[in-house]
């Protein structure tokens, strides 16, 4: 038999022999005993077996608080052994006691690592957002160049053949975007909502009819991707109209792009600006984390234009 079956059996052997006398002397003297229990041998039992299954929890306390003491090393001498039986006593002796707090204890670590895992998640997803955000706003860049040089003959849909596609992505949009991964998600929701955006601008669809005959959140990317893509001083009234009324996260977010566009371009004037950031302020409700950097961005953009829009 090797050395380290030879440590393990020792180890074993202390903890049984340990607990169940740590068990018996608590059955004896009451250390840590039900109050007005009856002496007899069930009970007796009761407590060697408390004391035993205490033991057994020893090397799961010293793992706690990283103790070596139970390393199987080649230095593992005497004294390590006669200290290793003293825990296992003390544990057998106070084993109801010392069966609570163990349990407590793994209970607390399970939360935390439950929390800290949680929070892991979010910071992935978050990080994975800004990264497909970013990748996103550069693609809606590079549309947005080439529609500058876009002219209506180079698309081979009449307008009437483009309304009917763009209503049939509106109506399919949640079927379309509702897939499990997150990070897929919003790739899908950028693509179709580009897509529409694309459409809008490129046959010059009316805007506001579009808005008030299809009131879907599908129409609402849609639009608001639309005035991203091509701004004109006309638009800030349907960003304003959008802001109030769409409920998705990605929306808003397209939102406040655009909103950052028309800034950029000059759109937005002093007096508008008040609007525009009480509006964006509405967004703070329920928003995650990327997004509500965001709106501190656009709120930021705006004190530009107007200095006298606050924080709050």
């Amino acid at each position: 038999m090797n050395h380290i079956n030879i440590h393990l059996l020792m180890l074993i052997g202390i903890m049984l022999c340990s607990g169940a006398f740590g068990g018996y002397l608590n059955y004896l003297h009451n250390f840590d005993t039900v109050a007005n229990e009856n002496k007899d041998k069930r009970v007796k039992l009761k407590y060697v077996l408390l004391g035993i299954g205490s033991a057994f929890l020893v090397p799961a306390f010293l793992k706690m608080i990283a103790s070596d003491l139970i390393k199987d090393t080649e230095q593992y001498d005497n004294i390590s052994y006669l200290i290793f039986a003293g825990f296992c006593l003390i544990a057998a002796i106070f084993s109801r006691r010392f069966i609570n707090t163990i349990g407590e204890r793994i209970l607390e670590a399970a939360k935390q690592a439950q929390q800290t895992s949680k929070e892991t998640k979010q910071q992935v997803e978050s990080t994975q957002q800004e990264l497909t955000n970013t990748q996103e706003r550069i693609e809606d860049v590079k549309l947005a160049v080439s529609l500058k040089t876009f002219t209506k003959e180079a698309m081979p849909l009449d307008t009437e053949s483009s309304h009917a596609m763009l209503l049939e992505l509106v109506d399919s949009f949640i079927e379309r975007t509702s897939v499990p991964d997150y990070a897929e998600r919003l790739k899908l929701k950028a693509e179709i909502g580009r897509k529409m955006g694309q459409i809008i601008i490129s046959h010059n669809l009316p805007q506001d009819e579009l808005l008030t005959k299809y009131p879907k959140e599908g129409m609402y990317l849609g639009l608001a991707y639309s005035v991203e893509l091509r701004p004109n001083p006309s638009c800030l009234s349907l960003l304003n109209k959008l802001a109030k009324i769409t409920s998705q996260l990605y929306t808003k977010y397209v939102i406040l792009l655009a909103y950052k566009t028309l800034a950029s371009s000059g759109l937005i004037s002093k007096e508008a600006a008040k609007e525009v950031a009480q509006n964006v302020r509405l967004f703070r409700a329920k928003a995650d984390k990327p997004l509500l950097r965001n709106i501190n961005d656009t709120i930021s953009v705006l004190k530009f234009i107007n200095p006298e829009i606050g924080s709050s």
